[in-house]
């Protein structure tokens, strides 16, 4: 199942790469002309580098990236810097979630589609709420700062828009707060948040992350356990 991988480069998405890699899946990887962050992977029969800006492919440029891919794995995100967090592009998720929705059900291909999300989405089709106080400071970061306004429309895009009924399969994948590890630790899956991300967050390895998602790939038996769905995955206490 060759699978295109979009912000492969980011420290989340280069672990995705990995993982994928070590399991022989072919991968496409599209990151920007002046990132090395992949450079060891030059050469690999596995592995087809794109430089480019995926931000600036229109519809039909992301038909051609995918022509050839079953599934696309999301892992982009904001630089947390000032210019990545209030610079153009203010919707870098929403616009990727929705030109690949479109592309899908154009054509054939993506069939399947995994989306690294985060526990301060609010999934209110599951019952999910947030107290007053929680509620108004989430609200209000939706005003403030754009990536989190960013992950909430992509995930409402999925989640209230698309749902079961669209020919793409998804899987929102929402991790709490994230750490860096460098091995696979045992992690539990949860449908619903089991913790408040504000008052009282988990934590989530990267690497947590990546395994989880290239499961979702080899192992069809979870993917239907997961598919229009937003696992939440905790570390195991």
């Amino acid at each position: 199942m060759k699978t295109l991988i979009l912000g492969a480069s980011g420290a989340t998405g280069r672990l995705v790469v990995d993982q994928l890699v070590e399991r022989n899946i072919p991968v496409k990887v599209v990151v920007r002309n002046q990132s090395t962050v992949l450079d060891s992977y030059e050469g690999n029969a596995l592995v087809e580098m794109i430089r480019g800006n995926i931000d600036e492919y229109d519809v039909n440029h992301m038909k051609e990236l995918v022509s050839d891919c079953e599934a696309v794995i999301s892992c982009l995100g904001h630089n947390l810097s000032l210019k990545g967090m209030y610079g153009a592009p203010h919707t870098l998720v929403y616009n990727l979630v929705k030109k690949i929705c479109a592309v899908a059900e154009s054509g054939t291909h993506p069939k399947r589609f995994i989306l690294m999300s985060t526990t301060a989405y609010t999934n209110k089709r599951l019952g999910e709420s947030l107290s007053g106080k929680d509620a108004f400071i989430f609200g209000l970061l939706k005003l403030v700062l754009p990536p989190h306004r960013d992950n909430m429309l992509a995930g409402d895009l999925l989640v209230e828009q698309k749902g079961s009924e669209t020919t793409l399969e998804w899987v929102a994948v929402r991790p709490d707060s994230l750490i860096d590890k460098s091995e696979v630790e045992d992690y539990e899956l949860f449908a619903t948040r089991q913790r408040n991300p504000l008052s009282n967050p988990g934590k989530t390895s990267r690497i947590q992350v990546a395994h989880f998602m290239a499961e979702l790939l080899v192992k069809d038996e979870l993917w239907q356990q997961w598919k229009y769905k937003t696992p939440v995955i905790y570390s195991k206490e």
